[in-house]
């Protein structure tokens, strides 16, 4: 039994949990060990991903060894990555009872005491856990940190240097140092100093990477991605440089620079997850799907469930159009880690796509994640009650820019009146393009967050007395949650940006919304109140090199062409099966679907096996990958009708479709994602282009597409009506958005503590 534990503790060594848990699993069964088994069993449990099991194996160890403080440890670390905080604390003040030396049990707590913003407690824990073990540069590094959000730089910097003197390659104290000579010396002598110290010891990588951590914080990516590539050269073998240069270049658009600078990083590391997942993003965000589906598969493969690579999983499978397999994925995911925050998250954007997702079912996956965040604080100064004040109002996202959010919003922030309404931004990326100049122009205040973590930005907008925030966000890659959830600001509420159902936050005070997306009788879906604007809810501000509207193309054709531009996450069974339909009933029909993801031959080719299981004879669609923006629109003038997809409903695709003079036909459900078209169709008074149900969706198509005539005058004319109508009235918008906003303050004004 003794050979098998000893087995088992060796494939830990040689980080293969997954040989060594059978093996554990039958010497715990056997109680061998006495408790050691069940002990390793957990360690390998978590290694893989099985956190659920791994709690239970670590329950059973603590119970078995009652004088070892480990199990307890270990269990208090497997409790917070599954995002129990009051278990994780729990079982970390049980281990340091049964033995106050525990490091890991101090850090845990620090961990804990950080995420909870009671940064004087967490400084005092790491200082113990420090004391213990004064030769951990980590520990100094996030002394660093800590300190620097304490508001204490002088301190910060100390440390940091500190732990950099330890491990000159450090990343993560690099920043910690960039940050306290910011706010030490500002801009220019901050820059200085870092110069001079390069100087001074031009063989330390240390001095690189503080420059390279303070240009990237200064904007100049250029700048920081040069400072990394000195660091590379005095470090070559550092796998954390090349990784933090391959996220550098990545930010930068230079993708296959930063593909060689991770795979170096993973040649170095080949079993680090973390790198595994950087690179797959990286493939993603390049629309490589299929191979960054690939790798994930692999790592999974090689080195067993693991909940992250299962999360990214989820969401590729999900472009890719796999709407079930993204669910089952994603619910798989939440199994592993026994419901974390991630994995609830990660449902709760794959749900909306798929096939059967209700409003229900996303109402109460929106309130499962929620539970998962932090419960509201009471974050410091708040404005005067004044209900007739000039507000400030914060908007947080990561997509002030050109995509969905910048065209759907900025036209109507414009016209918010100034005498009204001040502006802040509180951007989580980087951005520089037209529409994002539009936004910073229109903001009295900018300030670039993405390096900070989510309690410095909620004090941020607590900090500037932001009055209303409004989220730009929500759960997407664009949003921050946590943010909204500690209560950044005293009135708060959803508006574009991943406003696919409620957002489940006791926080989130309101959803900016219309009559058609959220019709009486509604409420219940939600748990925000509703705003409903007097129009649509959203202001749409066409692209002013927009192609111009083509002569109708099925008369030159002699054919109707239907167009469908959406990502394939919304391309489900039933609506192609409702598609099939409308091309059985218009036999010379042509379909068109263009998105990025069919760039990839190997999506192309399940696409078209998908379409011929649903009935569609692949020689009747064409299938088109991603193109720059103008040239998509263009594009649209070889679509005379466009099909809106669905559940999930098309929304800047709707307008964009409008605007080239393409009507749509849209199929609208119970949920906001559901009825985007509805809303925009009927803002621009082509109402009577949604349909209730399939049967008339699918007749509406037939019959629209047999009228030649009529979509040909009513194509001539589309842009001219679109752009007289609400949908892009920003003016009208303006006051309108106005107007709810200050009724949403004076409510709060009129209510009491």
């Amino acid at each position: 039994m003794q050979d098998q534990l000893r087995e088992a503790i060796a494939a830990l060594e040689r980080r293969d949990p997954g040989a060594a848990i059978p093996l554990l699993q039958d010497a715990a069964r056997r109680d061998a060990g006495d408790g050691f088994a069940w002990l390793n069993l957990g360690l390998a449990l978590s290694q893989t991903g099985r956190l659920a099991e791994a709690e239970g194996a670590l329950c059973h160890a603590a119970d078995a060894l009652p004088d070892r403080a480990e199990p307890l440890v270990y269990g208090g670390q497997v409790a917070g990555m599954r995002g129990d905080a009051v278990a994780a604390r729990t079982r970390f003040e049980a281990a340091l009872a049964r033995d106050p030396r525990q490091v890991l049990a101090l850090a845990g707590l620090a961990a804990l005491c950080e995420g909870e913003g009671d940064l004087a407690e967490a400084a005092r824990l790491i200082e113990a856990a420090r004391a213990l073990d004064p030769d951990e540069p980590e520990l100094h590094a996030w002394s660093a940190r800590v300190a620097q959000r304490r508001g204490a730089p002088a301190t910060a910097l100390r440390e940091a240097e500190r732990s950099l003197a330890a491990n000159p390659c450090s990343v993560e104290a690099a920043k910690a140092a960039a940050r306290a000579l910011l706010a030490l010396k500002g801009e220019a002598d901050a820059t200085r100093h870092v110069a001079q110290a390069a100087a001074r010891d031009p063989f330390s990588v240390a001095w690189p990477l503080v420059g390279a951590a303070l240009r990237a914080m200064l904007g100049d990516l250029s700048g920081a991605i040069a400072e990394l590539r000195a660091a590379e050269a005095l470090a070559p073998d550092s796998a954390d440089i090349q990784a933090e240069l391959g996220l550098a270049l990545a930010a930068a658009g230079q993708a296959a620079a930063a593909e060689a600078a991770l795979r170096a990083a993973l040649r170095q590391r080949p079993n680090d997850l973390a790198l595994r997942n950087r690179l797959a993003t990286l493939l993603w965000k390049a629309h490589r799907v299929s191979e960054a589906t690939a790798l994930l598969d692999a790592t999974l493969a090689e080195l067993g469930p693991d909940a992250v690579p299962l999360m990214n999983l989820a969401l590729l499978r999900n472009l890719e159009g796999r709407q079930e397999e993204a669910l089952a994925t994603a619910e798989q995911a939440a199994a592993l880690t026994g419901g974390s925050r991630d994995a609830l998250v990660t449902r709760l954007c794959v749900l909306p796509y798929h096939p059967e997702g209700g409003a229900a079912a996303l109402r109460d996956a929106a309130v499962a994640a929620a539970a998962r965040y932090p419960q509201p604080v009471a974050l410091a100064p708040r404005g005067m009650r004044d209900p007739d004040r000039r507000l400030r109002i914060g908007l947080l996202s990561g997509n002030l820019c050109c995509h969905p959010v910048g065209w759907l919003t900025i036209a109507g922030i414009e016209a918010l009146p100034d005498s009204a309404f001040e502006l802040a931004a509180y951007s989580l990326r980087q951005r520089a393009d037209p529409i994002s100049r539009r936004f910073r122009a229109r903001c009295a205040t900018w300030r670039e967050m993405g390096a900070a973590d989510e309690v410095a930005i909620a004090q941020a907008i607590a900090d500037d007395g932001i009055d209303i925030l409004i989220d730009l966000g929500g759960y997407g890659e664009g949003g921050c949650p946590a943010v909204v959830a500690r209560r950044a600001a005293p009135v708060q509420v959803k508006w574009v940006g991943s406003q696919s159902a409620t957002t489940g936050l006791a926080a989130m005070d309101w959803m900016l919304t219309d009559r058609w997306e959220t019709p009486p009788g509604c409420e219940a879906l939600y748990t925000e109140r509703l705003l409903r604007l007097p129009d649509g809810y959203v202001c749409y501000a066409p692209p002013p090199n927009a192609p111009e509207v083509t002569r109708l193309p099925m008369l030159r054709n002699g054919h109707v062409t239907f167009g469908c531009f959406n990502n394939l996450a919304k391309v489900t069974r039933p609506v192609l099966a409702a598609w099939a339909r409308i091309l059985r009933a218009v036999p010379d029909a042509r379909l068109v679907l263009r998105t990025h993801a069919l760039g990839d031959a190997a999506i192309r080719d399940a696409l078209r096996n998908r379409l011929h299981a649903a009935g569609i004879e692949p020689g009747r669609v064409a299938l088109h990958g991603g193109v720059p923006h103008r040239e998509l629109l263009a594009a649209y003038g070889e679509i005379d009708i466009a099909l809106d997809p669905f559940p999930y409903a098309g929304g800047l695709t709707v307008c964009e479709a409008l605007w080239m003079g393409v009507p749509v036909v849209s199929l609208f459900g119970d949920g906001f994602a559901a009825r985007h078209g509805l809303s925009h169709l009927s803002n621009a008074g082509l109402g009577d282009w949604a349909a209730g149900e399939v049967d008339a969706y699918v007749r509406l198509a037939v019959g629209r597409a047999a009228d030649a005539a009529r979509l040909a005058v009513l194509r001539s004319g589309l842009r001219e009506r679109v752009a007289a109508s609400p949908l892009c009235d920003s003016a009208r918008f303006g006051r309108s958005l106005g107007s709810v906003l200050r009724f949403a303050w004076k409510e709060h004004c009129s209510t009491q503590h």
